[in-house]
């Protein structure tokens, strides 16, 4: 297999921190691709397009700082436009655009974390926000269905330093965050409340990202996870206790081959359709692997590779646009389109 450069576009003065792919609820077709970035903007981009056009810019004076985290709401009322951005000037804005409006407006500016926010992410069912500080805390809202009403559920404090990252399960209220203490942390809803349920411990660096797999028709739950030890690790759940209030308990499955990165791994991101994992990091390399015969056999390969994707500049995200199709965003302000054939 080869990755090949499909588009390069110019997309923001400072580096991209995060990008988001909204898709159509009924085909699953993908849509528009959101990215944020250190010049406080946020950029939309037309998926439907063979030149990938800028669709809207978003009003950049809301923000003071960094834009750390874009997410798409799924699951709208009247399949409604509704974006999340986080920033380090603590807050959270969330944006929405009607099907025939021309313009995304302000929805509402979401206030609680009391440092820099670095992530955000839309639960699968688009009830609840999850957002995550170097504050140590892991706030998740509900929101109203016009995405105008957001009331904080619960402020989770499980890790000793910040939090990176957080990450919904796609089929089911699961989520995990990373952390620079080097653990990941495993919450469900349980009692009108959430909890805690694991603390999957094993990377010796920060960890990252992390990104949940799904859509395979499987019974055990797995995880992949990216850090500062410039490895990456499949997790799996081998055993639910949480019905007995005696939580869940992971193990390390596999380690993906160590030879793919060289530096700190930024990003990660489990295709869907069919299995594969994708990863970037601080070498500047995109990595993309496949699991070696059945599902759960714990062996890797690296199925395709590509040095100096965004040139001299590290890069921080990776995401799946299709099953075949993958955006990048790098330090030189660059998302770029890669494809696998």
């Amino acid at each position: 297999m080869k990755l090949s450069l499909k588009k390069s576009i110019e997309a923001h003065d400072g580096s991209v921190w995060s990008l988001s792919v909204k898709k159509n609820e009924i085909f699953g077709q993908p849509l528009l691709l959101a990215s944020g970035s250190t010049d406080k903007q946020v950029n939309i981009y037309s998926l439907t397009s063979e030149n990938y056009d800028l669709y809207e810019t978003l009003d950049s004076s809301v923000h003071r700082k960094t834009i750390s985290s874009v997410s798409w709401r799924p699951n709208t009322l009247n399949n409604q436009l509704i974006l999340a951005s986080s920033s380090f000037d603590t807050t959270t804005s969330i944006w929405g655009k009607e099907p025939n409006d021309s313009d995304f407006e302000l929805l509402a500016l979401i206030e609680g974390h009391e440092n820099e926010v670095k992530s955000c992410q839309w639960s699968h069912n688009g009830k609840y926000l999850a957002t995550c500080s170097r504050d140590k805390s892991v706030w998740i809202w509900e929101a109203d269905e016009y995405s105008e009403e957001f009331e904080c559920v619960a402020v989770l404090q499980e890790h000793d330093q910040d939090i990176k990252n957080v990450a919904w399960h796609p089929e089911q209220l699961m989520l995990a965050t990373s952390s620079y203490d080097d653990t990941i942390k495993i919450y469900i809803p349980y009692e009108d409340d959430w909890e805690c349920v694991s603390s999957l411990e094993g990377h010796e660096g920060t960890v990252w990202c992390s990104a949940f797999e799904a859509g395979l028709d499987t019974d055990s739950t797995r995880l992949v996870t990216c850090s500062d030890d410039s490895t990456l690790k499949v997790w799996e759940m081998i055993h639910d206790g949480t019905d007995d209030n005696e939580g869940q308990i992971w193990e390390v499955q596999s380690q993906l081959p160590d030879y793919g990165h060289s530096r700190q791994i930024y990003g990660c991101a489990w295709n869907e359709k069919n299995g594969l994992i994708a990863s970037t990091g601080a070498d500047g390399k995109l990595v993309v692997y496949k699991e070696k015969g059945q599902r759960g056999t714990g062996e890797w390969d690296i199925l395709a590779e590509i040095f100096d994707a965004h040139k001299e500049y590290e890069i921080n995200c990776v995401i799946w646009i299709n099953e075949n199709t993958l955006a990048t965003g790098g330090d030189d302000g660059s998302v770029n389109i890669w494809s696998l054939s």
